[in-house]
């Protein structure tokens, strides 16, 4: 063979071989992009499942709530309830009678004999009145104000607001932002009803704004930027939840990670 063809085949043979390490390096790099994808879909599948044992024990607690607080059946006798008493002021002393209209003469008796004392008048026993016995008669007495029940709101009841607030109070102080179903009249006054919640518990409510986008579902949506979502994005779902309302979450990217968005439907 030829000087030539010898220094063609080296040329051919060094090509080669750096053509081999590239595919040696591409194959590396593939592998190990391949390996860290397939962890990292591990940790959020252990995540996700870890998030569903977290709401599963929720939903149980909240179930358990509503079976101790749930009334009694229809079928089982209301409790007895204790009769009213009322005031009534004590009797008058009855009035003393007097003898009115002749009276019979007594028979005459010898003069030695002297007369018997007369017999003393009765007398009658002083009353003294106590001083609750001297006031206001009980027709005019009204039930305070303060013993009223509280007037359920159209959407929410007293019972929710409160059970709500005190959730949210135990967390902290956060904001959260509030959206409704864009022109629904009847998603607004339900979601100004939740943030008057939510200022109950001294949280700062950013909006209420209207959803621009797709209608939203009936119900409460819980919105997070990030999984697993933030302190206050999970207290917001727990106080939803222990209140009684049908609420669900999810995931929204392109929301800022530390922000909380409660999106409000029609009421179930």
């Amino acid at each position: 063979m030829s000087p030539d063809t010898l220094q063609t085949l080296g040329v051919l043979a060094i090509g080669l071989g750096f053509v081999l390490i590239g595919l040696g390096g591409f194959s590396t790099y593939h592998a190990s992009t391949k390996l860290q994808h397939e962890a990292e879909m591990r940790e959020v599948t252990q995540k996700g499942e870890l998030n569903t044992q977290i709401m599963t024990l929720l939903m149980k607690n909240q179930e358990l709530q509503q079976k101790v607080e749930a009334p009694p059946p229809i079928g089982s006798p209301p409790e007895p309830t204790p009769p009213a008493t009322y005031y009534r002021p004590p009797s008058p002393p009855p009035p003393s009678f007097s003898q009115v209209g002749p009276t019979t003469p007594e028979p005459s008796q010898p003069e030695t004999t002297s007369p018997a004392p007369p017999a003393p008048a009765p007398t009658t026993p002083e009353v003294t009145l106590d001083p609750m016995e001297r006031s206001t008669p009980p027709n005019d007495w009204h039930e305070p104000e303060s013993l009223e029940p509280d007037m359920p709101a159209r959407y929410l009841s007293a019972h929710q607001r409160h059970v709500i607030a005190d959730t949210l109070r135990a967390h902290g102080r956060y904001t959260v932002t509030v959206e409704s179903s864009y022109g629904d009249k009847v998603s607004r006054e339900f979601a100004e009803e939740l943030a008057a919640a939510f200022a109950e518990a001294d949280w700062m409510v950013r909006g209420i704004d209207e959803h621009r986008g797709l209608p939203l579902a009936s119900g409460v949506t819980v919105s997070a930027g990030s999984f697993p979502p933030k302190q206050e994005t999970r207290a917001m779902y727990e106080a939803l939840l222990s209140a009684g309302i049908p609420v669900t979450q999810q995931l929204n990217p392109k929301q800022h990670d530390s922000e909380t968005v409660v999106l409000v439907g029609a009421p179930l």
